[in-house]
């Protein structure tokens, strides 16, 4: 029977390789999180200041800031959506590779125990050949 563990090998590379990929998609995710966080602190501690300083000019001023810190989030959150949909399928990959790993481990540790077995059965049936022969020389004496 063909030997399997170097496709075991193959196997757990992929696994590993897939992995990175998924972790890679959760480390752009989270800083993207981050950032998206970062610029909603700041809206809100220049929301705190604008409280303090009511004029007219802080206001007109406060609006636009307010404006393109919305848009920014905005585009984070379209840009988390979409990494987000590329981690499903990652975990997808991730799941089908290391379902396919187990598989490969199953039938190399079923083989190897089928081989035990056989040389198990090939050894008892020889001693029992070797047993049964004593027994015929003893009987002829």
């Amino acid at each position: 029977m063909a030997d399997l563990k170097s496709l075991i090998r193959l196997r757990k590379h992929e696994v590993d390789e897939k992995q990175k990929i998924l972790s890679e998609l959760y480390r752009q995710i989270e800083a993207l999180e981050n950032r998206k966080n970062s610029l909603l602190e700041k809206l809100a501690h220049e929301r705190a200041a604008l409280e303090e300083n009511l004029t007219l000019e802080t206001r007109e001023f406060y609006g636009r800031f307010e404006g393109a810190i919305r848009n920014d989030v905005e585009r984070l959150d379209g840009e988390i959506a979409k990494l987000e949909v590329g981690l499903e399928k990652a975990q997808e990959d991730v799941r089908a590779a290391f379902e396919e790993q187990k598989r490969v481990e199953i039938v190399h540790d079923r083989r190897q125990e089928e081989e035990r077995q056989a040389m198990s059965d090939k050894e008892a049936s020889e001693l029992d050949a070797i047993g049964i022969e004593g027994f015929r020389r003893r009987e002829e004496n």
